[in-house]
């Protein structure tokens, strides 16, 4: 099934893997398992993440080569093949990293987003999957099972975990239990996962969520919700944008709610915006108006402009697709 992209990974020497920006734990779990089991491949690969500093959420601390990201500096050099992962769109990896990426003799794209657009000679795009984990570990199977150890199968049972909330989400399906069941097997601590990528939260980010969640507004009968992040709020609580990452779903648990929305403000008129649903309004639907993507409960875009027109003009769309759905 994988069979051209798996005879192109096994004959590159030197490959190139590339996380998104502001990397969650699909991305960074899809990322290192690959990395892991390139090196057992005994070929030489370097990590790429678009944060500047390389760095990646501590909370991820725990999987193996976790500090490789960003060890070797971006160069000009042409790689045999690279590799973006959970990457629903080129823009997604950074400027500069998809000019590297670009310039690779094979690009290969693993990926799972209902909203994908392909930039890649190889793409393996699985929208169904509840995680771009979920589909790596078929391909890893299918590549050399036996190349697949405690540490490879942490990388992706986290992603697993992750991008299915912890399999409470609606993409989470028989295959994707069949998978963890998998990986469970090579003796993963299932609760040590769900707790540091679901549930422990540092001091500074407790804050961070108080902050914002005191402030939700509700609109259209309490069926639309939405939380704000500005640099005050980052500047208070001692966070940046990407420790945002998550809040919305507790907006999303409030039981009259079918649309959530999150406004965070990356730089002067650039603001992150997230979106969930529940089902009866399309999350990626909602994000496409805005030069989007994403999945059909969780979907996000980047827009550029005033707050208060931004702010605006969410609220008028999302109550118009609320009243046609």
């Amino acid at each position: 099934m994988y069979d051209r992209l798996i005879e192109e990974l096994n004959a590159a020497a030197d490959i190139a893997v590339f996380v998104h920006i502001n990397p969650d734990g699909d991305s960074v779990g899809s990322s290192l398992a690959l990395y892991n089991f390139l090196k057992k491949k005994n070929k030489t690969v370097h990590l790429y993440s678009p944060n500047a500093d390389g760095s990646i959420p501590a909370k991820f601390s725990y999987l193996k080569n976790y500090n490789a990201y960003n060890a070797e500096r971006l160069t000009d050099k042409q790689y045999d093949c690279a590799v973006a992962l959970d990457c629903g769109d080129a823009s997604r990896l950074s400027e500069d990293n998809f000019k590297i990426f670009k310039k690779a003799k094979t690009k290969i794209v693993i990926d799972h987003h209902e909203s994908h657009e392909n930039f890649a000679s190889i793409t393996v795009c699985e929208p169904q999957a509840s995680s771009t984990t979920q589909i790596l570990y078929k391909i890893l199977k299918e590549f050399d099972k036996s190349a697949i150890d405690k540490d490879i199968a942490l990388a992706l049972y986290t992603g697993l975990v992750t991008d299915s909330g912890s399999f409470s989400y609606s993409s989470t399906s028989p295959e994707t239990h069949i998978v963890a069941s998998e990986l469970l097997a090579y003796g993963i601590d299932a609760g040590f996962v769900s707790r540091k990528v679901m549930k422990d939260t540092p001091y500074a980010l407790f804050n961070l969520k108080n902050r914002a969640l005191s402030k939700t507004k509700f609109y259209e009968n309490n069926n639309i919700a939405v939380i704000n992040f500005k640099n005050d709020d980052f500047l208070a609580t001692e966070t940046t944008e990407a420790d945002t990452e998550g809040i919305i779903n507790n907006i999303l648990d409030i039981d009259t709610v079918e649309i959530a929305i999150s406004i965070a403000e990356i730089n002067d008129k650039a603001f992150k915006v997230s979106f969930r649903t529940k089902g009866k309004v399309s999350a990626v639907e909602l994000a496409k108006i805005f030069g989007g993507g994403g999945h059909a409960m969780a979907a996000g875009c980047r827009i550029y402009g005033y707050y208060d027109d931004i702010y605006n003009k969410l609220i008028t769309t999302a109550t118009e697709m609320l009243k046609h759905a």
